[in-house]
């Protein structure tokens, strides 16, 4: 069986950012190393179009969010935002695991829905404001940021 525990220079640099950040101990580091965990072993094989194995993007996703937003279940659903779109992985699995808010943080950032439709992320951002899910709105809002940091390597067109 693969080991997918966390040790990769993305997870070691986000963990220790955590532990530096979490002085009052809020944060669940058992559910966040599950969803680090979780990440690698679904998105295993798939890379960026830099080379970098996928699951650094939302490793750096939860990175960036940390500074504004330190909850477990914002930090873990940005670590899973991309999960039920590129692999396998369903939000009813996300909600076994990592329980409701989790999942529905996760659903609401999942723009291919079962019934076929593929939502666009000016319709996932007006969704979330329509709900006031100002954590969605974050994780989304710092997904395209870390997307466009990485633009240059993608083509022209």
């Amino acid at each position: 069986m693969m080991d997918y525990s966390i040790s990769c220079k993305y997870s070691v640099r986000l963990i220790e950012k955590l532990k530096l950040l979490d002085t009052k101990n809020v944060l669940d580091f058992e559910v966040i190393n599950k969803a680090i965990s979780f990440a690698k072993k679904y998105h295993q094989g798939q890379l960026r179009k830099s080379g970098e194995p996928f699951y650094s993007h939302p490793l750096e996703v939860a990175y960036i969010i940390s500074d504004y937003n330190l909850k477990t279940d914002v930090i873990a659903a940005s670590i899973l935002h991309d999960i039920v779109e590129d692999t396998e992985v369903t939000v009813e699995m996300i909600l076994e695991t990592f329980g409701r808010r989790i999942a529905e943080m996760v659903d609401r950032l999942t723009r291919d829905k079962p019934d076929g439709t593929k939502l666009s992320v000016k319709e996932i951002i007006r969704m979330a404001y329509k709900n006031g899910d100002k954590e969605v709105l974050l994780i989304k809002i710092f997904d395209r940021l870390h997307n466009l940091q990485t633009i240059h390597f993608l083509t022209a067109d």
